[in-house]
């Protein structure tokens, strides 16, 4: 313990706080929080003695852990109208059943892997599990029904859930990568019987068919109340702040994934990461209220409201008032070229970026945007961003943290963990916009409709459920087209790819191995952006990176 006097007192009260709000937060993962904000890495051991000297530690009797095993500008933009006018919504919405979705999931096994193994394309599925909470969930219900201690039963159902990539001939196959993926090798002569043990109690069944097509709703959008009668939207992708409803269905998340940007953003002290401000010439008068209500202006935020695909409430999050909240976004060069004015930016300096293991540049910036219709004036600091010292400025980052969290690398850090594709991303945003504007399939949304969940076979539900991950990735996460392909499809494309696992402090590098010709790189490429910028963190809080 001799350690915690050198922490600060604003560290030690950060951890504290966080503890106290989230009690199922690990060391490990605190510590992550710790550095995220401070730049600072606190180990676990301080931590854990923190807790002992305020109380907060686990009562005596706890599970016990396992032990360790090694294991220059973006294109023209679409002319309007980028958004379609207002939807008429129906006066009464249907109320959708809600799962019960905790803010922050349980810690994972506490199971190191190895500096670098071997793992497949199938990982791919094991990224939108994370988004979507399914095993975590699946895990949960199992636990209730068998009523006993089983410290390895979120591994178990996770590999029975990806299993069925390997049959026919599981006995016979080396099952390395099916290991990898769940990072806990278990005996197959454990595993395959534990199939009957779930099987022999119905009552199992019976919940993960009604849990599955709940943890699979989506929402579309996330109304903003702001105090009055003022109110802006949210795509629960949180990729930028919008004026009306009518929200592009490819920008729509789970309600787990949902509800856990809100909690991270409204109840707890991270920034709202957002790619871009919304606006062409000014910013939008809804943009400069979300943000004001954000830093506690005069049109604070009292509360949100989901909405699903087809604009039916999905449920009401009231926020705690008085509570000041922290936002970073995008802002190109091209916009409110009339309405900003930098008032300050310092020399660039070198910037490097683990996540995508490149160098680039940096200057501290202040800058003030004013809004013509509601008169309003900000003013704000952060990054002007280069990819060389050469060009012009290709992005600034701009934010309303404390000046001790305001640092160039700190907001630029923040922002491209998120947000790592800059201009290529912006083409995707801009042509899910104009697709969605001016085409005929703006009306078609993601649904398990077509999936039998109904089966009295736990081994099928499983493999159904595998299969589902496999439509949200070729729905959300590839080109147009991908969502009429099938699972065999994309197995022989994708899934059965060759991988390397790397970790690297708080990451999990996925390195693909590519054969020589593949014909689809630029599709596998486009997948792996658009999961980098879902921020996709394992429970033990790892941060996945997907590379080529």
């Amino acid at each position: 313990m001799g350690v915690i006097y050198k922490l600060k007192i604003e560290i030690k009260d950060f951890i504290l706080s966080e503890k106290k709000a989230g009690p199922e937060l690990s060391c490990r993962r605190l510590s992550s929080l710790v550095y995220d904000k401070f730049q600072i890495k606190v180990s676990k051991s301080t931590i854990n003695a923190l807790f002992k000297t305020s109380g907060l530690s686990l009562p005596v009797g706890r599970r016990p852990k396992k032990r360790r095993h090694k294991l220059e500008a973006p294109p023209v933009i679409p002319p309007e109208p980028v958004v379609p006018p207002q939807p008429v919504i129906p006066p009464q919405p249907v109320v959708a059943p809600e799962p019960v979705i905790p803010p922050q999931p349980e810690a994972e096994l506490q199971v190191e892997t190895p500096s670098e193994m071997p793992c497949n394309g199938a990982i791919l599925l094991k990224a939108v599990d994370c988004l979507i909470g399914g095993t975590f969930h699946i895990t949960e219900a199992v636990k209730k029904r068998l009523n006993k201690e089983d410290a390895d039963l979120a591994a178990k159902v996770e590999a029975l859930i990806y299993l069925s990539l390997w049959e026919p001939g599981v006995q016979n196959k080396d099952l390395s990568e099916l290991w990898a993926l769940i990072d806990k090798k278990l005996s197959l002569e454990a595993l395959l019987p534990y199939l009957n043990v779930l099987q022999g109690v119905n009552a199992i069944c019976l919940d993960i068919m009604q849990l599955i097509p709940d943890i699979l709703q989506e929402v579309r959008n996330i109304k903003v109340n702001l105090s009055g009668t003022n109110v802006a939207y949210l795509d629960s992708q949180m990729r930028t702040v919008w004026s009306t409803p009518q929200i592009p269905y490819v920008f729509s998340s789970t309600i787990y994934n949902t509800k856990s940007y809100i909690h991270r953003y409204f109840s707890q002290t991270s920034p709202l990461v957002l790619f871009m401000a919304p606006g062409y010439d000014s910013p939008t008068k809804e943009f400069f209220n979300f943000i004001l209500g954000l830093d506690l202006g005069d049109k604070g935020i009292t509360r949100l409201t989901l909405y699903g695909n087809k604009f039916e409430e999905l449920g009401v999050i009231p926020l705690e008032s008085g509570k000041r909240r922290f936002f970073i976004f995008g802002l190109w060069p091209w916009q409110f070229v009339e309405l900003r004015k930098v008032k300050k930016i310092e020399e660039f300096k070198p910037f490097y970026f683990t996540g995508l293991k490149k160098e680039f540049y940096l200057a501290e910036i202040e800058v003030e945007l004013s809004q013509p219709i509601t008169k309003q004036a900000v003013t704000l600091r952060g990054a002007a961003f280069k990819t060389n010292p050469a060009e012009k400025t290709r992005l600034v980052i701009l934010s309303n943290l404390p000046p001790e969290g305001l640092l160039p690398d700190q907001v630029a850090n923040t922002y491209l963990s998120h947000w790592p594709n800059l201009e290529e991303a912006f083409q995707d945003y801009s042509r899910k916009i104009e697709r969605y504007t001016y085409t005929a399939n703006s009306g078609h949304f993601f649904s398990t409709e077509s999936f039998h969940f109904n089966t009295p076979e736990i081994k099928m539900l499983f493999a159904n459920y595998l299969k589902a991950l496999d439509l949200y990735i070729r729905w959300h996460f590839l080109p147009p087209g991908y969502e009429i392909k099938d699972f065999s499809t994309m197995k022989e494309r994708f899934y059965d790819l060759k991988a390397v696992l790397k970790k690297e402090n708080n990451c999990l590098f996925v390195t693909f191995l590519l054969p020589e010709g593949f014909a689809f790189q630029k599709e596998l490429e486009y997948v792996l952006r658009r999961l980098n910028e879902r921020e996709i963190t394992l429970r033990d809080g790892r941060r996945l990176w997907f590379l080529i």
